[in-house]
């Protein structure tokens, strides 16, 4: 290189690019698949909604979610259809299914599980997700108090 001129940019850029593209390429950092269950204590299950898992280090991995199923089964994705998720400790939700529409006086119409479910910090729901095969996740959620709407 002459004399007074500074190394270009572009081909620390360019190796950084392709690094990037390398990874997306693989696909990222490793998922894991989960499966699993959302349940009354009586053992049935939740015929719809949601599951939501997200880090409980904010600093954390990606988080994921998944539809739960007529039959209460659900299989977690990440960035794609049942891709899994990244290892680590993550607090969980469980969003009901809708409630039909419209359903005569909505406002009035029983909430199908409690309430606290709903919310990361009430929930109580915390699972760990390791490398490799992890066990079939029941998460067992209550009906809502008497009395609650």
């Amino acid at each position: 290189m002459p004399k007074g001129h500074a190394a270009s940019p572009v081909p620390k850029c360019l190796g950084f690019a392709g690094l990037v593209l390398v990874c997306a390429a693989r696909g990222g950092p490793a998922k894991y698949p989960v499966e699993g269950k959302v349940v009354f204590k009586d053992g049935k299950p939740l015929p719809g909604g949601m599951v939501v898992f997200a880090p409980v280090d904010p600093a954390g991995p990606t988080g994921a979610r998944a539809y739960i199923q007529p039959d209460g089964t659900f299989r977690l994705s990440t960035d794609r259809a049942n891709d899994g998720i990244l290892q680590g400790r993550y607090r969980v939700l469980v969003v009901p299914p809708p409630r039909p529409p419209g359903e005569d006086k909505p406002r009035e119409a029983q909430a199908l599980i409690d309430p606290r479910f709903m919310n990361f910090e009430t929930s109580g729901l915390e699972y760990e997700v390791k490398a490799g095969d992890n066990p079939y996740y029941t998460i067992t959620v209550d009906r809502p108090p008497p009395g609650k709407k």
